[in-house]
């Protein structure tokens, strides 16, 4: 998978319910050489690290986003970071450079969630150029994106099952079917330009015709044989 230079990086993405965490956990529990990556938290020192060297990259948007309501809130902040910064650092990372290496809401899922919310900077063309290129960058980083998806009523019982809150709790089905097919429309788009950048293999599941032991064995034979990029993008 990895010649140890690299991480061997691998995307569990898809719209609420539909398996994420669960697929994500089945597959790291299952192998000695594979982990989940580490999500960004500022008050680790290693983390605030790399925030500070996004900055620059990010400063047209977070400019635009002071003057464009409605404004990114803080953990919006922290998906731009992520996306803009995550690459480089689980590269500088030994613990990454070997096995697997996976994404539980990673980068693709980070940029679907910033243009679902519809704040005031995601509707800007700084943010579109930021987005289009964000993508690139990431179809030479992941070796494949396991897109993870189930019929409405199966998502919507999943979600109201859950002990967390969630937008679509407590709302019209109208309105939470409205709110599913929102990140379908764009998860479809951002695999669509991952596609044509050249990007990951994209692996396409039915979570609610299929056990969760069936999928992670599934996803296994998919990703067998794949190797690390030889060359990434900076």
């Amino acid at each position: 998978m990895t010649d140890g230079t690299r991480p061997f990086l691998v995307e569990i993405t898809g719209v609420a319910g539909s398996g994420k965490s669960t697929l994500a956990r089945h597959l790291a529990d299952d192998s000695a050489d594979a982990r989940i990556a580490e999500f960004i938290h500022t008050r680790i020192p290693r983390h605030l690290a790399h925030m500070v060297l996004s900055i620059p990259r990010l400063l047209p948007i977070l400019a635009r986003n002071l003057v464009m309501p409605p404004r990114l809130s803080w953990a919006d902040v922290k998906l731009l970071v992520y996306v803009a910064e995550w690459d480089r650092f689980l590269r500088a990372r030994a613990e990454y450079r070997h096995g697997l290496t996976l994404f539980d809401q990673g980068p693709v899922y980070a940029l679907v969630r910033l243009r679902a919310q519809g704040k005031g900077v995601t509707r800007s063309a700084a943010f579109t150029r930021w987005w289009d290129g964000a993508l690139e960058r990431w179809a030479g980083a992941l070796a494949a994106v396991v897109y993870l998806d189930a019929s409405d009523p199966v998502l919507l019982e999943r979600i109201d099952g859950r002990a967390q809150a969630h937008a679509t709790k407590g709302q019209p089905e109208d309105a939470a079917r409205g709110f599913l097919e929102r990140y379908r429309r764009l998860f479809e788009e951002a695999l669509g330009r991952l596609d044509r950048a050249g990007g990951p293999q994209v692996v396409r599941v039915d979570s609610g015709a299929t056990s969760a032991d069936r999928i992670a064995a599934d996803v296994r034979a998919a990703l067998a044989g794949r190797t690390v990029k030889s060359e990434g993008r900076p």
